[in-house]
């Protein structure tokens, strides 16, 4: 089982990591059963006695116990006070990890916001041909309804929606993809931070490159998983207000839909948080998806709520930077638009409206991801630091760096 050392490419050949990985993130592993071969360190409770708190020594003990250590066959006391890098190397308060994601910002600014930069463009670039292919139709569609004499088949409808409807859902999924796939980037170069090191782009896509396959399929995973969910919980109202007849049915049609929409919000935070810290898993420890998924259910296990507060507070505050500055783009795309649909182009109007309101988005998700990206790989480092004692690890690596 693999020990942290520091995720440089020139130790990879040391740590028996292949040349290129981000290095050794593996789990630490505990302290031995009683024996000669593992000393009872000073102090600590007799061998085969529970830990003070009732945590086992080395799996979850508090900041500053003695933990064992396999490599060198002794009991480790972290120092009181480690900061080599962005955070210090203990278990983490918010303001800490909220600080730690300011600070990575600023140590690395060139792959911080530069990949989020390409990332972005791209994506959004994309996105915006989707949505004027779907403006065009829906634009046409309206025209049509507004001028035929008689309502047109769903037939009509579907044969005008066809090419927009399912290029605008492949580009979203495409879209979501992407973003992960940067977030998981950016969280490799975050780890790099935690230990006062940055990394170039060249590097960062040397040590991850090998590695985007699995992150990909994570990425579907995480994105298609809740959609599937909640399809099959919608299905059962959908159907029924489609076959309504008569008010009794649709009512029963619009209770089915609302405890559907209900069961599916519940699950998808659920599932959520306990597979937010897969993406650092898979690229940290070198994880299959499936192992990634476990391994982040494991780490979350025990300290949900703590950790749906922490996301859930950096998606307002990334709601709130996204909505800031994308804001004056929005009233002035607004205002182009208006004048050319007063001058009766429509479709026109709304594309220019569409395209200067997405600089703004662009722009703030250019800042607001890898804030979003730090947060999640201090919340890893952090639970680990918590329950695995990966403070020590970090701090023989910053030692040693």
């Amino acid at each position: 089982m693999s020990q942290w050392h520091a995720p440089d490419a020139g130790d990879d050949a040391a740590a028996g990591t292949p040349a290129g990985e981000p290095g050794g993130w593996g789990p630490v592993p505990g302290p031995p059963a009683a024996g000669p071969g593992a000393p009872p360190a000073p102090g600590a409770p007799a061998p085969g006695a529970p830990a003070p708190g009732g945590a086992a020594q080395g799996t979850g003990g508090g900041w500053g116990e003695p933990r064992w250590n396999d490599r060198t066959g002794a009991w480790d006391r972290p120092p009181p006070s480690v900061q080599p890098g962005i955070v210090p190397l203990r278990p983490l308060g918010l303001g800490e990890i909220c600080d730690g994601a300011f600070r990575a910002f600023r140590q690395n600014p060139r792959v911080m916001v530069g990949l989020s930069a390409i990332v972005v463009l791209a994506t959004q670039l994309v996105s915006l041909v989707a949505t004027v292919v779907l403006t065009r139709d829906l634009v046409g569609l309206f025209e049509q309804l507004g001028s035929a004499t008689a309502t047109p088949s769903f037939s009509d409808v579907a044969g005008t929606l066809q090419r927009s409807i399912p290029l605008y859902a492949v580009v979203t999924l495409l879209q979501s993809i992407a973003v992960l796939v940067l977030n998981g980037m950016l969280i490799v170069a975050v780890s790099r931070a935690v230990l006062g090191r940055t990394v170039t782009l060249g590097e960062l896509w040397r040590q991850t490159r090998h590695r985007v396959p699995a992150l990909v399929g994570l990425s579907l995973v995480v994105s298609l998983v809740p959609t599937l969910i909640g399809l099959v919980l919608l299905a059962p109202g959908v159907l029924v207000l489609v076959g309504a007849d008569g008010d009794g049915a649709i009512a029963t049609g619009v209770a089915l839909t609302l405890v559907g929409a209900l069961a599916w919000l519940v699950l998808a935070v659920f599932i959520g948080v306990r597979w937010a810290l897969a993406t650092p898993a898979l690229l940290l420890e070198q994880l299959t998806v499936r192992e990634s998924v476990r391994r982040s259910s494991r780490l979350v296990r025990g300290t949900f709520w703590r950790t749906f507060g922490i996301l859930a507070l950096t998606l307002v505050v990334v709601y709130v930077v996204v909505t800031a500055v994308g804001f004056p783009f929005s009233v002035v795309g607004q205002l182009i638009g208006t004048v050319l649909l007063d001058g009766g182009s429509t479709t026109t109007g709304l594309v220019v409206q569409q395209a200067v309101a997405s600089i703004g988005t662009m722009l703030g998700s250019v800042v607001a991801f890898p804030f979003l990206a730090s947060v999640t790989a201090l919340v890893y480092v952090d639970l680990r630091m918590r329950r695995e004692g990966l403070d020590v690890e970090l701090h023989r690596a910053a030692a040693g760096g």
